[in-house]
């Protein structure tokens, strides 16, 4: 199970932070097409659904087979060197940061008070990942953002040119609202999983036996899956925001795209997209990022939770 386990104390911060890497690089490169259906919706200005005759994606499969027909199989894959980066280290911090905040926790916090604790630590942990890893995100929006028209062709180019055209503080846009999204929605997933996980942890197929401890592949798959589903929803529409102020300044790479969004922060993003796009807009790509949560955050406790049994098996032999 996530979070600190006496069965799990013989492994080293960093030796977490191997494992959140590892979670992070399979999950990645397995929901990368969900990712970039997700950011694609996002950004577009006209209605996502099948009845508009003016956006280019109205559906899930349409703008699948949309980007196929356009960019080839790699275009679903768009940003994903960047996206990598951004997982390998979100995950490092993430869980290490996690993983060493509770065990100090435990020392502080009863047992009755141990979903406060995971609340508290993964938010902390949370917000220190997201922070770290933030300049991959801006270079991975904006990849996935510009389709065949490329204005970055490289990663390192990329980021070179936005520092020099807008300052370094170009490769934190978008910061304020994601900052203000991963806290409450790291405590809610950490949260939400270290509940589920006791809610299951009695049901034989679901859980490894009394004297092993912990969850079966199966139990973290539903665990984690589920955290991810109530996270995500719970704080989308800033989401939503973040990808559109990571394009400012970034607007004529998207040609062939549709209308672009332009907007001053946060509150201004907010209020444009809903003065001119309504309420639902604020959930443009709600459905790719939907599946993408569940299965993404499954995988990712599930790929962590089996590297952390791994080590520990390593060590002990």
């Amino acid at each position: 199970m996530v979070g600190h386990d006496e069965k799990k104390t013989d492994l080293a911060a960093f030796e977490y932070g191997v494992a959140g890497a590892v979670a992070g690089i399979v999950t990645r490169f397995l929901t990368q097409p969900l990712d970039v259906l997700k950011i694609r919706f996002q950004l577009q200005v006209e209605p996502v659904r099948r009845s508009s005759a003016i956006s280019k994606y109205k559906a899930l499969l349409q703008a699948t087979g949309t980007i196929l027909k356009e960019e080839g199989v790699k275009g679903l894959w768009r940003g994903h060197n960047s996206g990598q980066l951004l997982s390998i280290t979100y995950g490092i911090v993430q869980f290490s940061t996690f993983e060493t905040l509770t065990q100090y926790s435990d020392k502080l916090f009863s047992s009755q008070r141990s979903l406060n604790s995971h609340f508290i630590c993964g938010t902390i942990a949370g917000t220190v990942a997201t922070i770290a890893s933030f300049p991959f995100d801006v270079t991975r929006t904006r990849f996935i953002a510009q389709g065949n028209y490329k204005a970055y062709t490289m990663m390192i180019q990329g980021i070179k040119t936005m520092v020099i055209k807008e300052g370094p503080t170009a490769l934190f846009k978008g910061l304020t609202p994601t900052l203000i999204q991963v806290a409450p929605q790291s405590g809610v997933i950490f949260i939400t999983h270290n509940f589920v996980s006791r809610v299951i942890k009695d049901i034989p197929w679901l859980s490894e036996s009394s004297d092993i401890g912990g969850l079966r592949l199966s139990g973290n798959l539903l665990a984690g899956s589920i955290s991810g589903l109530v996270g995500k929803t719970a704080v989308y529409p800033l989401d939503l925001a973040r990808k559109r102020l990571q394009l400012q300044g970034f607007q004529d790479a998207r040609r062939g795209f549709g209308e672009n969004f332009t907007c001053k922060g946060l509150i201004n993003c907010l209020h444009l997209t809903l003065k001119n796009e309504g309420f639902t807009a604020l959930f443009k790509g709600l459905v790719p990022s939907i599946i993408k949560a569940a299965v993404t955050t499954g995988m990712h406790f599930t790929v962590y939770d089996e590297m952390c049994k791994l080590i520990a098996s390593v060590k002990k032999h």
